[in-house]
């Protein structure tokens, strides 16, 4: 079977996911050291992204509060490093961020979610094309 190779776009679109790019990020994206790549039409950016998510490939979540409690032991640093602390929109909410682009600014709350792979996002059989 020949696999479809992707676009640059659709791969500078997977490696903001898989690099757990903030969304006010992806538009911006420039360069992978390959090359400058971007800016990327917003709208065409969340069309992909939202494909991703209501395939289950990607999800959102945002960093822990910056009231949260930082890890001092090796116990606490397992339970940081689990996700325990992470901001995690539910689905309809995640949705909403990423179908609206001009929510993605720097200055705001939603901006600062991040991207990340899913279980099914990371599979060897996984439909990023």
């Amino acid at each position: 079977m020949i696999r479809e190779e992707p676009s640059e776009f659709v791969e500078q679109m997977y490696l903001a996911v898989a690099e757990e790019s903030w969304l006010w990020e992806v538009p911006m994206r420039t360069g992978d050291g390959r090359g400058d790549h971007a800016p990327w039409d917003s709208a065409e950016c969340s069309r992909q992204l939202l494909g991703w998510f209501d395939a289950g490939l990607l999800e959102v979540y945002g960093d822990p509060p910056a009231d949260t409690p930082r890890p001092r032991t090796a116990g606490e640093w397992r339970i940081w490093n689990s996700g325990h602390f992470l901001r995690r929109p539910d689905a309809d909410t995640a949705r909403a961020v990423l179908a609206d682009p001009s929510r993605w600014t720097p200055t705001s709350e939603d901006g600062h979610l991040r991207l990340r792979l899913t279980e099914a996002g990371m599979a060897a059989d996984a439909s990023w094309v």
